[in-house]
């Protein structure tokens, strides 16, 4: 099986090893490469070092692309990139994108999965932060597992000794359980609403002051202002989405950040199904929580378990 592909597309510039510019369609247009996390080639906040080994990833990545040390191929470099449904490309284009509305896509060169290629030799994890791969999961779980056996790349603790690094020990169990999540909601057959996928739906439903079930992504502890406690849940850039907390010291303001705090923030759960009615404040969408019956948790489809009757039920003979 495979995804929606948009072929030979022209690489403009690598930025590092998870990221990087093409042609799509006259427009330069950036990629995030689906399922990868590379350490990083500069200081981007305290839980995200620059190491060696992000600048090692980078190098590997100008190498695999043939460009130049600062990303620019040496001739034209063509690649194909492949997203993870079989939507349409129009489709595709809206509702594959991230935080910062990046493209998240799988890229091959010269018939070689990129991604895949990555983790097999160590120089990114396999990031389930965001939701396992449809389309390339097993193969994904054996090329870390490569990796990690042979102390390739990040698995290698020679690469980062003498510097930064990134505390996998934590990360790695905290994505699994963030993807396990994400699978329940994939499951599901709820009306539940993601920020992601269907902004469109979550700002008409707010428009309209209609009651609304949506998936959040909580990280973060919400923000303490003088009426209230925010917290945002949606694009760090684009698509956001928040939860509102009147009277945060109230009885009910109360139940609801201490349920936040031990079961949802931080490295813990994260996502989280909210209920209520949407509305606009500030032209940005929002639901206003008052209750902790409004949180729950994502749920995937019970299994149907037959009871089997007296008749159907098997003798028991004492051991001898």
């Amino acid at each position: 099986m495979h995804g929606t592909i948009i072929r030979n597309l022209s690489v403009l510039k690598v930025s590092d090893g998870d990221t990087l510019q093409v042609n799509l369609n006259g427009t330069r247009t950036t990629l995030r490469l689906a399922l990868l996390d590379t350490e990083e080639v500069r200081n981007v906040s305290p839980t995200k070092p620059k190491t060696n080994a992000g600048r090692l990833a980078s190098l590997w990545a100008k190498d695999f692309f043939n460009t130049d040390e600062n990303g620019i191929p040496h001739e034209s470099t063509l690649v194909d990139i492949e997203f993870d449904t079989n939507h349409s490309v129009e489709e595709c284009l809206i509702r594959h994108r991230g935080n910062y509305g990046r493209l998240l896509c799988y890229v091959h060169k010269d018939g070689v999965h990129y991604n895949l290629e990555a983790i097999k030799t160590g120089w990114s994890p396999h990031f389930v932060k965001y939701g396992r791969s449809r389309l390339y999961h097993e193969e994904f779980l054996k090329a870390e597992a490569h990796a990690q056996a042979h102390r390739q790349g990040v698995w290698d603790p020679s690469i980062n000794a003498d510097g930064p690094t990134r505390p996998y020990d934590i990360l790695l169990p905290w994505w699994a359980l963030r993807d396990s999540q994400v699978q329940e909601h994939r499951r599901s057959e709820s009306p539940t609403l993601s920020v992601r996928l269907d902004y469109e739906k979550i700002l008409s439903a707010a428009e309209n002051n209609k009651k609304i079930e949506v998936l959040c992504d909580l990280q973060n502890p919400p923000q303490n202002k003088p009426s209230g406690a925010l917290l945002p849940c949606g694009g760090k850039e684009i698509k956001q989405f928040f939860l509102w907390i009147p009277e945060r010291s109230s009885p009910e303001g109360t139940l609801l950040l201490q349920l936040l705090s031990t079961r949802y923030t931080g490295h813990k759960r994260n996502y989280v199904i909210a209920s209520g009615n949407a509305i606009l404040y500030r032209d940005m969408p929002e639901i206003v929580l008052t209750d902790i019956t409004q949180l729950s948790d994502p749920v995937g489809p019970q299994p149907v378990i037959d009871t089997p009757s007296r008749l159907d039920t098997p003798t028991m003979i004492p051991a001898i």
